[in-house]
Formats: C-alpha cells, structure tokens, sequence
C-alpha cells in the first residue's frame, strides 16, 4: 500500500533490481503498475483472518488485465508465459487476479498476501511460489499458509518459502532467492495443467 500513488516511480522502490534482471537476462517485457492512492487491488481489511472475493474485480485490478491484453496485443509478448507477482497489497492482488483468470498467467509468485481460500480449486493447477515472513506483523502468516493449504487440497502442488524471524519485508529475501526467476521462467501456460 505504501507505493500507492500517481508518480509510476513508487512502485519500484522495491524489486526493481530483480525486474531488470528479469528483462535483461530473459528478454521479458516487465510491466508494474501503480496502484492509485485511494485505490487498492483487492477490497479487504487491515488484520482480517480471511476474506470472500468480491463479484467484480477492484478497479485498478481490471485496467491492469485490460492493460495486459492491449500490451499482448501490441508487442511481441509469449502469451504463454504471462507471469504475475505482487508483494503485500500486490500479494492480495495476485491471489485476486488468478482466482479469476488462472487461465491468462503461466505462473504466480504472491508475497505475504492472501486470498479467499474457497477459490482455490479454480487454480490448483497453476505453478504458484508463495513467500511470507513468519514474524509478519502487518499481513498474518496464515493468510499464505491457508491459501497454499487450500491449493494443495485441491490437487496443487504450490511452493511456499516462509522466513523464520522476517517480518513485513519478506519480498526482499524472496527477490533476493537465486532460484525464483530461473523457476518463473521455466513455467509456460499449458505444461502439464488442465
């Protein structure tokens, strides 16, 4: 929520290293939107165990799908390797987004977010790698650990990495994992799923 605004600058405060990475050794066009300062991604509270997806995505989550299929439309973009990441409000986000539209990401990486577990059938099959901070005193834990749980109910096979002793920062460990981006660009929408 702290990189809310209008200025696209204040969502790259964090990752920005790893997106260039990304772009360089990978070739991947790298969008990251900026959520609007009275906006979020996902409709929820501050400290709820648990919330039911709303009928209609937020806003700002539906220009950021509609901004995705333009961008496809208008680069040279693999629509099978669509990946999706968000930290925070963004890890809400991602959660959100892949409980609707599992079928448009090839892959997901939710940091210290949360879901509505209900849905997780809809997208046991997508290559999901969770992170979170076990001493997380803005997002609960559990709000990872009861999404990864409900995928694997549902038949998924999620990754989830959870550090001992980090609080709400637990993105910078998990940018920081020399496994993660050569694991997210080894998905591809289709392999093995439904």
């Amino acid at each position: 929520m702290g990189e809310r605004g209008d200025d696209n600058e204040a969502q790259l405060v964090h990752g920005k290293p790893m997106m260039e990475h990304a772009a360089w050794q990978y070739g991947a066009f790298v969008l990251a939107p900026q959520c609007p300062a009275d906006d979020f991604w996902v409709r929820w509270r501050r400290g709820e165990k648990s919330h039911t997806l709303s009928e209609e995505p937020a806003e700002p989550a539906r220009l950021v799908l509609d901004l995705i299929e333009q961008l496809k439309k208008d680069h040279p973009i693999d629509p099978d390797r669509v990946y999706i990441m968000g930290l925070s409000m963004g890890g809400f986000g991602t959660w959100d987004l892949i409980s609707r539209h599992p079928e448009r990401f090839a892959a997901a990486v939710p940091i210290c977010g949360g879901g509505d577990e209900s849905r997780a059938e809809r997208f046991a099959r997508l290559p999901v790698w969770a992170f979170h901070g076990k001493a997380d005193p803005v997002v609960p834990v559990a709000r990872s650990r009861d999404m990864v749980a409900a995928m694997r109910k549902a038949g998924g096979t999620p990754r989830y990495t959870e550090y001992p002793g980090v609080g709400h920062d637990s993105w910078s460990s998990a940018f920081d994992d020399p496994e993660l981006l050569g694991w997210l660009f080894g998905q591809r929408r289709g392999d093995g799923r439904e």
